[in-house]
Formats: C-alpha cells, sequence, structure tokens
C-alpha cells in the first residue's frame, strides 16, 4: 500500500496483492490476525492521512448531515449540532478470487448501538471487482439489494438496524473501501459499552 500511495498513476489499488499467508487464521498456519494489526496500526499512525479525512467529514459529510436533519426537522434550522464519528475510519481489503464473503448482519449484533448512521467510501472501482454493498431498506424486509456506489462516491445508511454485507469477489483484482460510523447528540451514548468486546472504535467530537 505504502508503494502504491508513493508512485499515483503507476499502481492501482485493484492490482494489490496480498499474500495469501495474509488470508488465513493462525490456527490454519496462517497470519491473518498479524496481517490485520498491522494494518491498523498503519491507518492510526497515518497523520497525513487522517488529516485528509478530518477534512473529509467535518467538510462534506458533517454539514450534509445536519442540513438534512434540519431540513427533516430533526433539528431546528441554525442550531449547533454535535457530531461523533468514528476516526480513524476501518480500512477492509478484499481480494479476489475467493469464494469467502461475510453473512449478512445488523450491527446491533455486535454491540453497536442505534444512534449512529454508517458512511460506506469505496476506493476502489466496482465495475472492476463486481463486489457491492448489500441491504436490505429497512429493518428486518430481507429485501437485499446492490448499493451501487462508484469510485468517488460515498454512501451512507442505518448499519445498527438494517441487515448489510458484500459478495464474494470473484475477479482478479482487489476490492478495496473505506466505513465509518457517525453518531448525532441526543441520539447517540458516547459512554456507550459494546458488551463482549473491547474493539470498539474512537470518536471525534464536532459541534456545527
Amino acid at each position: 500500500l505504502e508503494r502504491v500511495a508513493s508512485k499515483p498513476g503507476r499502481f492501482k489499488l485493484e492490482n494489490f496483492e496480498v499474500p495469501v499467508k495474509s488470508l488465513t487464521r493462525k490456527c490454519q498456519n496462517g497470519s491473518i490476525e498479524k496481517a490485520q494489526k498491522y494494518l491498523s496500526d498503519k491507518v492510526h499512525s497515518d497523520t497525513n492521512f487522517l488529516t485528509l479525512f478530518d477534512k473529509f467529514v467535518e467538510n462534506a459529510i458533517l454539514p450534509l448531515l445536519k442540513q438534512r436533519m434540519q431540513h427533516a426537522g430533526v433539528e431546528a434550522a441554525y442550531s449547533p449540532i454535535t457530531f461523533y464519528y468514528q476516526r480513524p475510519p476501518t480500512l477492509r481489503i478484499q481480494p479476489g478470487p475467493a469464494r469467502a464473503l461475510v453473512r449478512a448482519h445488523d450491527d446491533a449484533e455486535y454491540g453497536h448501538q442505534n444512534g449512529e448512521l454508517n458512511f460506506w467510501l469505496p476506493l476502489t472501482n466496482r465495475d472492476i471487482s463486481g463486489v457491492d454493498l448489500w441491504c436490505e431498506s429497512s429493518a428486518g424486509s430481507g429485501d437485499f439489494h446492490p448499493v451501487k456506489v462508484s469510485y468517488g462516491e460515498v454512501v451512507s445508511f442505518h448499519g445498527s438496524s438494517c441487515r448489510h454485507y458484500v459478495n464474494p469477489n470473484h475477479s482478479q483484482h482487489t476490492r478495496v473501501s473505506l466505513d465509518f460510523r457517525v453518531g448525532v447528540e441526543g441520539f447517540f451514548d458516547p459512554c456507550w459499552q459494546m458488551v463482549g468486546t473491547t474493539d470498539d472504535h474512537s470518536r471525534r467530537k464536532v459541534t456545527l
């Protein structure tokens, strides 16, 4: 990934190759746990990336979310709104070809609260990998459909209640995406403790 970032235009994330050993667990003589920690640590320590991410969320995502809440009458016009956004975001890498997929789930199953929205941002071309986010339109409806988000777009959905998954990557390329959550004061509890895990996300508080 560092080589890709250092030479823009010469490499595409779709062509990023993941070592086979990094795709299997330690109990299977693999190193996926080590690879995941390495990747997480790299994202946490990349100040340039986090600065860019902060600008994206605070200058694009949050103002639009505030505007939509005020337009819907959830918040009074011109009143300040406090947001809590996940920082850093989660980086997902899904190499192909593979049959593996994450089963359909809602995030409440993993201890997340209802007072937050999910945001999904693809960093690769869906036309190349053939991978989409699949989501039901309302909680429990079961009407899963692909959310065809192109490179350069971002989609939000209520992942705590609506089940979602991504389909297997049958291509010869790699799918990469970012996802993060945004909570809104009055709906989001910043003191929430996820039951059964300590693997929670840090948040940044912003008032607009």
